[in-house]
């Protein structure tokens, strides 16, 4: 099981944080099962290099986040949990 965090702070919402959350209603099919998701009121970024929205997959944190990033690292931690 991966836990997805989506900032959903005032500035991440506002430079499309709202897509990413509502984004968890519609997860690739094959990921359902795999995925918690859940927001966050702030990630830690700080004002002066903010990379907004931001989304935290497990403990690797995505700067400019995009349904495909946050996709793209779900995938790469689970097939490195079925190398364990």
């Amino acid at each position: 099981m991966v836990t997805v965090k989506v900032c959903v702070g005032t500035y991440c919402y506002l430079q499309g944080g709202q897509q990413l959350a509502q984004w968890r209603n519609y997860v690739p099919k094959h990921l359902q099962d795999k995925v918690t998701f859940l927001g966050s009121a702030c990630l830690g970024c700080q004002e002066d290099t903010a990379k907004p929205p931001y989304v935290k997959v497990g403990e690797v944190l995505i700067e400019r986040a995009t349904s495909e990033k946050v996709v793209e690292e779900i995938e790469k931690q689970l097939e490195g949990n079925l190398e364990l």
